[in-house]
């Protein structure tokens, strides 16, 4: 079978890559800002409403709690 020269692929060359496109590299800063913003806000918010374990715990009152 007869081929015409130009139907040959050239392998001759290795293809290069046209690298990692910026718009990625701030999708990922990005997500790295959030990601330590919620992390900073659950630290920071982890003390609201709670009574830590002490000696006046116990004598906090409690919602539709009944007196006996």
């Amino acid at each position: 079978m007869i081929v015409r020269d130009d139907e040959y692929l050239d392998f001759s060359k290795v293809p290069e890559s046209s690298g990692i496109p910026k718009s990625l590299h701030q999708v990922i800063i990005f997500g790295l800002i959030v990601i330590f913003a919620i992390g900073a806000s659950v630290c920071l918010m982890s003390g609201y409403g709670h009574h830590w374990p002490s000696n006046t715990t116990l004598r906090v009152p409690l919602e539709n709690s009944e007196q006996p």
